[in-house]
């Protein structure tokens, strides 16, 4: 069955071209391969932003227009970066608001509705509570600058190495109901998912079809971000039940398995071969 529309909710995250390709190039591969969504990963040199400022935007949107793409959603680097949403140290935490307002202006700037985030992490030797509570209240400060510019925040989660605060579906529940703002919803990845041991499902009835905004929807086995058809996943199962639950979000594909990044093309042209039995 064909149950999601490749030009409308299929979309690509260029987070394994960004470190060793141009964001030109990613967008004529993009092009090639007749996608029209896109996920931006910002903060490294293509598409630079950090607490002062973002690049002058002008020249990622004619890159886009030209290429017949269009931003779903903007990733300001969080994971391997200075910034993340419960940092503790005082003098680092206004440095950090700035960086991920600037997440939300340069999303704005390119025409996404989303700005991808994540829970980040506390300190292992304090209560995990405590982390949580100072992501909630960043996470609060970001969505009042969200709402200004029409950017919501889709929060997913992380794995347990990664984030022992934010890595099971009640800690972002938690996290969610502390924030308890509008623009603040969730997105289901599937890799933090299945390490989780979670469902799909579990998460829609969680959350409700209405506050998950967006996915990274990828293979695993479950650790890894991969191809659909190298790990373990069922991808006709993972797809039904989001058409049942009526998701309208994206598909991004997060790919981060080392070797994708050698040659980052014939990955997504595997990738998207297995997908296509599924889209129309």
């Amino acid at each position: 069955m064909k149950y999601f529309s490749k030009d409308k909710q299929f979309c690509n995250f260029n987070l394994h071209y960004d470190t060793f390709y141009s964001l030109d190039y990613f967008c004529s591969c993009m092009e090639r391969l007749q996608v029209k969504n896109v996920e931006l990963i910002a903060g490294h040199q293509s598409l630079f932003l950090d607490h002062n400022g973002i690049q002058d935007a002008a020249r990622a949107k004619k890159l886009l227009r030209d290429h017949g793409l269009k931003a779903a959603a903007v990733s300001a680097q969080s994971c391997r970066f200075r910034y993340q949403f419960a940092v503790r140290e005082k003098e680092v935490q206004e440095q950090t608001f700035q960086f991920f307002a600037n997440g939300i202006r340069l999303a704005a700037e390119l025409g996404a509705g989303i700005l991808q985030v994540n829970p980040g992490w506390g300190y292992w030797n304090e209560p995990l509570q405590d982390g949580r509570e100072r992501a909630a209240e960043m996470f609060l400060r970001l969505c009042r600058v969200g709402q200004e510019y029409g950017v919501r925040m889709a929060c997913e989660a992380l794995r347990p190495q990664e984030s022992l605060m934010g890595y099971r579906i009640q800690d972002i529940r938690q996290i969610y109901d502390m924030v308890d703002h509008p623009n603040f919803k969730v997105m289901i990845d599937t890799c933090a998912m299945g390490v989780a041991g979670e469902t799909i499902q579990q998460w829609f009835d969680t959350f409700g079809s209405e506050n998950i905004i967006h996915a990274h929807f990828q293979d695993g086995t479950p650790y890894f971000h991969m191809i659909w058809g190298e790990g373990r996943r069922n991808l006709g199962e993972d797809l039904r039940v989001l058409y049942e639950n009526g998701y309208t979000g994206m598909l991004s594909q997060e790919l981060t398995m080392p070797a994708y990044y050698q040659d980052p093309f014939s990955c997504d042209v595997r990738n998207l071969a297995a997908l296509s039995e599924y889209l129309y």
